[in-house]
């Protein structure tokens, strides 16, 4: 069996250089890649990984620490336990938010780094999205409240920052209507018409192609023009900048964004 390899612009993208910076680091020996027939650079992914660990910094401590402690043990318990903890210490589930997702990017930089089996992530990640879901099953919301509608880009599987989205809107009051998974293009204005939200809150992570975001970016503005909902983009997938739309980088921005949007309750 072939080894996998990736285009060098998208080893370039991992481990944070120029495309010309893996160029010459092929060219000079320090990375191994192969050739296509037409001449183009391809990065074993052993290679990317190998460089990866090697560049990696210190272990990280404190809070990033503990929650990858707790992710670890693949107890969903336990991850409500430590979850309704740190709420009760933030005061809130913004900060909360903020503190896991900063635990799981490193999680998945463990597993690019070959320092972390798939499986393990996997189990960490699923039991987050559990120990997720009970928290916001204790929530009352008002059947009247403000609804959002939270799915991802078509095509994209990283649900867990939508999960951890859906528990900041729920704690703020608003309604949440889970479609994970992205939807296709063509059934956007169908949502819209059908579910009458007055938020849209979509998440895309950097394993999207951006041509693909974009696309998807153009397809979500036609389905609200007009209609005065709100199009809240996450994650760390490349949305392009548009006063239209809000561009939300942490969950802190997402509440920040609730409180000062209170025209969105009374649509």
């Amino acid at each position: 069996m072939s080894e996998v390899t990736i285009s060098a612009g998208e080893a370039a993208r991992r481990l944070g250089v120029s495309p010309i910076t893996i160029q010459r680091w092929v060219d000079n020996g320090l990375l191994n890649a192969e050739r296509t027939p037409g001449g183009h650079r391809r990065i074993y992914v052993t290679e990317l990984r190998r460089m990866m660990s090697a560049n990696r910094p210190e272990r990280p401590t404190g809070p990033v620490a503990d929650w990858l402690d707790v992710l670890r043990t693949g107890d969903a318990v336990r991850v409500k336990s430590a979850l309704l903890s740190a709420k009760q210490k933030h005061a809130g589930w913004a900060p909360v938010a903020d503190e896991v997702a900063s635990a799981i990017a490193e999680l998945g930089r463990d597993w690019e780094a070959g320092q972390c089996p798939v499986f393990k992530e996997h189990i960490a990640t699923e039991m987050l999205r559990r120990g997720l879901a009970l928290c916001v099953a204790e929530l009352r919301i008002d059947r009247e409240a403000p609804r959002a509608v939270l799915f991802t880009v078509e095509g994209e599987r990283h649900v867990v920052g939508l999960a951890l989205a859906e528990l900041v809107l729920a704690h703020e009051g608003w309604q949440c209507l889970w479609l994970g998974d992205g939807p296709p293009a063509e059934e956007l204005q169908p949502i819209v018409d059908q579910l009458k939200p007055q938020l849209l809150v979509v998440s895309a992570s950097s394993c999207t192609p951006a041509k693909t975001v974009e696309r998807y970016q153009t397809e979500l503005k036609r389905a609200v023009e007009e209609t005065g909902i709100a199009l809240a983009l996450g994650g760390s997938g490349a949305w392009a900048v548009d006063p239209a739309v809000h561009r939300l980088i942490t969950f802190d921005d997402l509440r920040a964004f609730l409180r000062d949007s209170e025209q969105l309750t009374r649509s």
